[in-house]
């Protein structure tokens, strides 16, 4: 029996095939396709609005080539000729159609989305760039079965299959809106696809349900979508070269600020003391400098300039000039070049100035630098140290890799010299400090700001754009390769601080030019961890957890309290006795009968917990780090130390955690999503550091610290309630920190549902409004630990 085409159109990276003259009943008929070569064409049929032997075919557009179709009549009532269509041809055809024809191909065209509640539907979200690879995060959407069994295929155009291995990452059961008694199951995948933008065909398959077995096309178009999407929310402004310049242009001090900042006089009108270290200095390079020293709106200042260039005839005679020219500019003539820590110190010693400032001989300051600054020591008492934002100064005159820094993070200090420049210390500060050890030579600013902050009484962050550091091609900003002897005296320097401070620890390399690792010894005490889990059902989820525990932890004194919260299935307890059964001394259930409340379970635990260190720990994570315990360890045994967080990542090894932001709406784990490698903004992620919070799904504390701010908050059951615990412990005046070097998956989701429900999205809302309520200074001030410039939420440092 001949069927007959009546349209074709093209659309979404699929052909639409509109048939009529097809006796066979919807629920008898079937539909194949394959290639002239015999090769398999996924494909599918749909009855046509109020059917009249209509039918509606769908397959992938594979641009080239014929198509043999095929209907079948699975009663045998009918038999039908086979149909060919070429892809070519398709194309022309249905550019015409959508002219002669547009309403009808229009009701053709993604006539399967109109199904998709009766099969398997497949959509894309998000497109993750990992070299040359990407990250195709997807869903997978089907009725709800007790036994479904889905497979996931990829191929390309030519329905040659790509080898992938889709993860897991969520799966969940969602009812229908209009039908509360009926469930569809969503999956979420992360799928690993060469980095490329060409259309890709993928079969869903339920080995146990046929019938829901579909396919889905994501197109070049869409690739591109979600690649420009995806790249475009994670990517921080130190990688977009074009709009920080604008944004620069609109956030400097105008001509006529500048012009109302010169009549400022502020009750205190420090002097600032610029002491350039000259060594064989471009002409032009000298002259930029000197100009942006000359061009400052604060008139209090002088600019001391240590030659250790004698010889050079040319820079003497720039030197001279300038000094003729402002008698605010003072020089001093070394004889020979004594290394820049002494040159540095030559200067310092004829500085006369209440603040002493530290200017390399090549970079420049923006006009508004030394305002802000006496603005600064105004606004805050006891202002011993100060530092700002600063950019990166190109050889064709333009600014970017702009570092927006935080405030005071001491533990990123010793991770890396992040405050840098423009560094100003009060006079009668520094002059009690050793300075000008040739060790530290290269690593010489970093030295001095550790042993300045030992001492300060204040130290303060002016969050604005004030230096710009020049890229040449001998400078560490330029090439941090060019300068590895710098990189060891920055591990001497740390090193001698925290020795001066009596922390045992031990300073190496880290993974970048000039970052450092900090191995915080495990107190002498040897104390017990108490490692609490709270768990409901999900025995292979926990068995994972514990199992990462006992055999990867090298540290040996510890235990597990398991706090059983409301378990159904009768497999947990059996599990439960077998943990009891092998780990008698080890672990322990805990049983907690009322609500799930994550911070009663916390408080809970803690009251069952033995150890002097708390260990809170999901029990949909996996430990990967062995020592993970003693690197938590040895950080919160620091006594300014209440909280320590460590690195997250997701089942696909992209980042699930690197720390808390505090703003928007509520609070927001930075870095998330990167790829395993991508640390983010200036690596941050790949850095100790001390931040507002971390997230309680592994989270180590101190007991007496947890007594003393008196546990988690109980009124947060479910959201925020460790970010509340983390603001407690830091208005008692510990820090937070953040390590990556201690990692863990964490298959977030897997222990309770998404906020899907009326009445837990209500809950939300109250728990953020409550947070709000209890911290209004974090989203009116702003996190201190994310600069005011980055907009509040993002967790990528974009502004």
């Amino acid at each position: 029996m001949k069927i007959n085409m009546d349209c074709i159109c093209r659309g979404s990276g699929k052909v639409y095939v509109l048939l009529k003259n097809v006796e066979t009943d919807a629920s008898n008929i079937q539909v194949t396709a394959a290639k002239s070569d015999g090769t398999t064409i996924p494909s599918s049929i749909y009855p046509y609005e109020s059917n009249n032997n209509q039918y509606v075919i769908v397959l992938p557009d594979l641009g080239t080539g014929d198509c043999d179709i095929q209907i079948n009549d699975l009663n045998a009532q009918y038999a039908y000729d086979a149909i060919k269509i070429s892809f070519g041809t398709a194309k022309w055809a249905s550019r015409l159609n959508y002219k002669i024809k547009n309403d009808l191909s229009h009701s053709i065209r993604n006539y399967d989305d109109k199904h998709d509640l009766d099969v398997a539907s497949m959509r894309f979200h998000e497109f993750i760039e990992d070299g040359d690879e990407a990250i195709l995060r997807c869903s997978v959407k089907l009725p709800q079965r007790n036994d479904n069994k889905i497979a996931i295929s990829c191929f390309d155009t030519s329905m040659n299959r790509i080898e992938i291995e889709p993860i897991t990452t969520d799966d969940i059961t969602i009812p229908l809106w209009f039908a509360p008694n009926k469930k569809r199951r969503e999956i979420q995948y992360s799928v690993r696809i060469p980095n490329s933008t060409n259309r890709l065909i993928f079969t869903i398959e339920d080995d146990n349900h046929p019938s829901f077995n579909s396919f889905a096309v994501v197109d070049n178009e869409e690739l591109e979508r979600l690649r420009i999407l995806t790249t475009s929310k994670m990517q921080p402004i130190s990688i977009d070269p074009s709009a920080y310049p604008k944004w620069l242009e609109q956030h400097k001090a105008s001509s006529a600020m500048l012009e109302k900042q010169s009549m400022v006089t502020f009750k205190k009108m420090p002097l600032f003391s610029i002491v350039v270290p000259l060594f064989n200095t471009p002409d032009n390079l000298f002259r930029e400098m000197v100009e942006s020293v000359l061009k400052q709106s604060y008139a209090n200042w002088e600019l001391v300039l240590v030659n250790a260039s004698p010889d050079n005839s040319a820079l003497v005679d720039m030197i001279e000039t300038a000094k003729n020219n402002d008698a605010r500019i003072k020089v001093i003539e070394l004889a020979s070049n004594s290394g820049i820590s002494k040159n540095t110190l030559a200067g310092t010693k004829e500085a006369n100035g209440d603040f002493i400032c530290f200017l390399d001989h090549d970079d420049t300051l923006e006009p508004a630098a030394l305002y802000e600054y006496a603005h600064a020591i105004n606004a805050e008492n006891n202002t011993d140290l100060i530092y700002c934002d600063e950019d990166k100064l190109f050889a064709n005159g333009s600014y970017g890799d702009p570092f927006f820094k935080p405030d005071l993070s001491i533990d990123l200090l010793r991770s890396v010299n992040y405050i840098c420049h423009f560094l100003a210390i009060r006079k009668t500060l520094f002059d009690s400090l050793e300075y000008g050890d040739e060790q530290y030579d290269g690593a010489q600013d970093h030295d001095l700001t550790l042993k300045a902050i030992e001492n300060a009484r204040n130290v303060v962050h002016v969050a604005k754009i004030l230096y710009h550091w020049r890229m040449t091609e001998n400078s560490t900003a330029g090439d941090p390769n060019s300068k590895l002897y710098a990189w060891d005296a920055g591990v001497k320097a740390v090193q001698a601080h925290l020795d001066r401070l009596d922390v045992s620890a031990k300073v190496y390399r880290g993974n970048d030019p000039f970052t450092y690792k900090v191995t915080y010894a495990v107190p002498d005490s040897h104390p017990l961890v108490s490692i609490i889990i709270p768990t409901k059902d999900h025995p292979s989820v926990l068995d994972t957890c514990i199992k990462s525990i006992i055999e990867r932890s090298t540290y040996d004194n510890y235990e597990i309290v398991i706090i059983e919260n409301n378990s159904e299935n009768p497999e947990t307890f059996e599990y439960y006795s077998e943990l009891e059964k092998c780990y008698p001394d080890m672990i322990r259930i805990e049983y907690w009968g009322a609500e799930f409340n994550f911070s009663k379970l916390m408080n809970f635990g803690a009251s069952k917990a033995k150890g002097d260190y708390l260990l809170l720990l999901n029990n949909d994570t996996e430990v990967l780090t062995p020592n993970w315990i003693e690197n938590m360890l040895g950080i919160c045994s620091r006594k300014e130390v209440g909280i320590v967080g460590a690195r997250l990542f997701y089942s696909d090894n992209t980042l699930q955690h690197a720390g808390v932001g505090i703003g928007g709406i509520g609070a927001g784990h930075l870095g998330k999503d990167y790829p395993r490698g991508n640390w983010g903004y200036f690596n941050l992620c790949d850095r100790t550091q001390d931040l507002s919070a971390v997230t309680a799904a592994c989270l180590m504390t101190k007991r007496a610290v947890f007594d003393e701010v008196g546990g988690f908050r109980e009124e947060l059951a479910v959201a925020f309630n460790d970010v509340d615990y983390c603001l407690k412990v830091r208005s008692h005046n510990y820090l937070v920190v953040y390590t990556p070097d201690t990692e863990l998956y964490h298959y977030e989701s897997l222990s309770r549902g998404y906020e899907i429900s009326d009445e837990k999205k209500m809950r939300f809302h109250r728990e953020y409004s409550l947070l709000n309520y209890l911290w209004p200074e974090y989203y009116v001030k702003g996190d201190p630990y994310i600069n005011s410039n980055i907009i509040s939420g993002n967790l990528y440092y974009q502004i």
